[in-house]
């Protein structure tokens, strides 16, 4: 036989070769021939290992170790096949031996690193790697993983340290970027569009730099969209889409994206495609539901949400949307029920579900059930509690002041302040001193209508009088019912309006309209971002519907509708000196000079009701909750009358009532002048 070093080369260049037979016949020789020989059994057991018998091949490394000790080849090898059988703490142990070993060389530390990083080992990997990084200041491996390791540890100022370290060695390492946008740090002055987010820029940097697949791109659709840029989203996002066309998740996410910018036909077709991968998704179910509901497709809505239901009935979202499209179809027990499945289902507290099930129960007159949860609207950004306040004092807990005075602050829309203010009177007539801030186009009407409630315009900061000693408790003006209007009987005191227009104003106003005629004002378009299609009436028909050969019909519709008015078919009066929109004290004069006002939910309908003047409204199916389902009259404005539609979207029936009622109305004032 050859010498002992040329035959275990020689088996050394078949193993190599990947002639293991031969190689292992070569061992098996030579360990004949000097039983317990260390090279040999280490070398016989990287065969055992190269064809997956791990078990002989620790057996055989062992051995070598236990004939030969401190051999650093032996101890590393070891390591690995205590990795490959899953005995990642010997495997650790192993390479910290063989790296003591052997001080100089860095692959052995670095794969015992790696091995305690695994572990979650971080102190000792950081050990580790921090004795590489001192010695291979330019090795970019270590450096990325010692980012990754710090930001196991939450040292995120450390990690991204780490991640520029990489950068500046391999300015193309697309890992390192997306590491750096992950952390949503700033990169640096010159690092991309101005006000662009460190986070866009870097993953941006990471898909530029060759970041393989569609996620990378899809990361960075999601930190577009985080950032605002929804167009720029959208991009990525098809971009993403054209790496992988059977993505269910990025069809998810397209939909999203086409939700967000009002494209709600191809949002519904994104979630379809994502469908067509992941039938009958309940999440995916929901989210189309949502959309063709904002889209007003309620019948498609609503079978979406109920198999969404069906797929999953704890998924509290989906019950949540499919109380919405039945509240939207005026459908409101049902919708009732959904949405207490949807809080009974709720994993979070259920926020948006009470708070829908609360408008719910103030529409049906539940009033002491209703009020305590509309509160949570100030948790949600479509709760309706538009803006908080930033003032000092206690809230009002609804009980009577000892002493002091109560601050109420508008926090809602305009017609909304109006609506809630109609409380005030009935406080003061208890003797409570009151405060009230409100929009400054409103607080000349609420002097002279109130005049026993001090009133300050609202301004940002606040008056220095909202925060006086003397005010000791305050309540945003919404929530004032929920201590005042616990049932319909408690509607039954006094109501006074709240309002009261410019007296010479108004007798100017009414000098100027023709004598001898009615004067009816009309106001029919709303501009509420989700409900204002629905309430909105064609300006053609309702004023065929209220023409009358001795009525002036007046425009009372704030906005540029001289266009609107002049296509309309109809003589209508548009008063030139008043905006009805910035100059609210005119317009509440101008309305004061009608016999009667005809109007669509919005604004102008809270302010003619508060002024007192006869005041019909013409409402959608689905009618908001104020007007409390079922009833022609209003609980908050006694000289309110309510007109519906008894089938949605066809305003028909409430412009024939109103016509006919406005023709009973012209007899009974010609019969009482007659008189």
């Amino acid at each position: 036989m050859a010498s002992l070093s040329e035959a275990l080369n020689a088996a050394l260049d078949h193993q190599e070769a990947g002639r293991l037979d031969q190689a292992e016949t070569l061992y098996r020789r030579i360990l004949a021939a000097v039983p317990e020989q260390p090279d040999a059994l280490h070398l016989w057991g990287l065969v055992a290992a190269m064809r997956g018998d791990l078990a002989a091949a620790l057996d055989r490394i062992d051995r070598a170790i236990a004939n030969r000790s401190g051999v650093a080849d032996y101890h590393g090898n070891r390591s690995r096949v205590l990795a490959a059988t899953g005995r990642l703490g010997e495997a650790a142990d192993e390479a910290l031996r063989a790296a003591d070993l052997d001080p100089d060389s860095a692959d052995r530390r670095f794969h015992a690193a790696g091995l305690l990083q695994d572990l979650g080992r971080l102190d000792e990997a950081a050990e580790n790697y921090g004795v590489l990084a001192r010695r291979l200041p330019d090795a970019a491996p270590v450096h990325m993983n010692l980012a990754l390791l710090r930001e196991a540890q939450g040292d995120g100022t450390a990690a991204h340290a780490s991640y520029l370290r990489v950068l500046a060695l391999d300015p193309a390492h697309a890992r390192a970027w997306s590491g750096l946008s992950a952390l949503g740090s700033p990169l640096g002055p010159a690092s991309g569009p101005a006000g662009e987010p460190g986070a866009v820029v870097a993953q941006r940097r990471a898909v530029l730099s060759g970041a393989e697949g569609a996620e990378p791109v899809a990361r960075l659709a999601l930190l577009r969209k985080e950032a605002g840029d929804l167009s720029g989203a959208d991009r990525a996002n098809r971009a993403a889409l054209a790496l992988d066309p059977v993505g269910a998740g990025t069809w998810n996410e397209q939909g999203n994206l086409e939700k967000g910018l009002r494209r709600l036909a191809a949002s519904s077709a994104a979630y379809g495609r994502a469908l067509v991968l992941r039938p009958d998704n309940a999440i995916l179910l929901n989210n189309r539901a949502d959309s063709l509901l904002k889209d007003g497709a309620l019948a498609a809505a609503e079978a979406d949400a109920r198999r969404a239901v069906a797929a999953d009935g704890r998924l509290s979202a989906a019950w949540n949307t499919l109380g919405t499209v039945l509240h939207r179809q005026n459908r409101l027990e049902d919708a009732l029920d959904s949405f207490t499945r949807a809080c009974d289902t709720a994993s979070d507290g259920g926020i948006q579900a009470r708070f829908n099930r609360s408008v719910i129960l103030l529409a049906l007159g539940r009033f002491a059930e209703g009020w305590d949860d509309y509160e949570l609207g100030w948790c949600l950004d479509s709760g309706g509690r538009e803006r908080s306040r930033p003032f000092p004092q206690p809230r009002w807990d609804g009980l009577p002041l000892s002493a002091g005075t109560l601050l109420v602050w508008g926090e809602q829309g305009l017609g909304d302040e109006v609506m809630y203010a109609a409380l005030l009177p009935q406080l003061a007539a208890d003797g409570m001193r009151v405060v009230l801030e409100c929009d400054e186009r409103l607080a000349a009407l609420f002097r002279r209508g109130m005049p026993a409630v001090e009133v300050v315009p609202r301004r940002d900061p606040p008056a220095p009088r909202l925060t006086a000693p003397d005010i000791t408790a305050q309540c945003p003006a919404g929530s004032l019912p929920r201590f005042m209007r616990r049932s319909s009987q408690a509607f039954a005191q006094s109501r006074p309006s709240c309002l009261a227009a410019a007296p010479l104003r108004t007798a100017a106003l009414s000098d100027g309209l023709p004598a001898g005629r009615r004067r009816v004002g009309i106001a029919w378009s709303s501009k509420n971002d989700t409900l204002g299609r629905e309430r909105s009436i064609p300006l053609a028909l309702l004023a065929r519907a209220m023409n009358r050969p001795d009525v002036t019909l007046v425009s009372l519709q704030y906005g540029d509708v001289a266009g609107e008015v002049a296509a309309a078919g109809t003589p209508i009066h548009l008063e030139p000196g008043i905006d009805a929109w910035s100059d609210i004290d005119g317009l509440a004069a101008l309305i004061s000079a009608m016999d009667l006002v005809v109007t669509i939910d919005n604004s102008t309908a809270h302010l003619a009701a508060a002024l007192g003047r006869p005041t019909w409204i013409l409402l959608p199916y689905a009618a908001d909750w104020r007007w409390t389902a079922g009833r022609d009259d209003s609980l908050w404005y006694p000289s309110a009358r309510l007109f519906r539609q008894t089938v949605a979207g066809d305003w028909s029936y409430p412009l024939a009532a109103a016509g006919t009622a406005l023709d009973r109305w012209r007899a009974e004032l010609a019969a009482k002048s007659g008189a």
